[in-house]
């Protein structure tokens, strides 16, 4: 399980405010969303860098890990559990696909 990330994805709808069609009721117009990609971590060696942050050029907006004590690999490296979170990219079809 060391370096194995498990993948998910959030998509965040983007609409235009909601529209009466009549007494009580409501339509929302959509636009597309913004898919994001998520990775996450039970035990890694492996942390990103500056570099891959999004304000340095990189695909990441977002990064947090929080080192096992009381867990080292063969190497004798320390152990972390995190999560990634990638920029999200605008899907504008029609179709969702996941």
């Amino acid at each position: 399980m060391l370096n194995k990330a498990y993948e998910t994805e959030s998509f965040t709808l983007r609409s235009a405010g909601p529209m009466s069609v009549s007494e009580g009721k409501f339509t929302v117009q959509t636009f597309g969303v913004d898919k994001t990609k998520i990775k996450t971590y039970e035990a890694t060696t492996s942390l990103l860098s500056s570099e891959d942050m999004a304000g340095q050029g990189g695909d990441y907006i977002s990064a947090s890990y929080q080192r096992l004590p009381y867990l080292t690999d063969e190497a004798n490296e320390e152990v972390f559990s995190g999560t990634e979170i990638k920029k999200p990219v605008f899907d504008d079809s029609n179709e969702l696909e996941t």
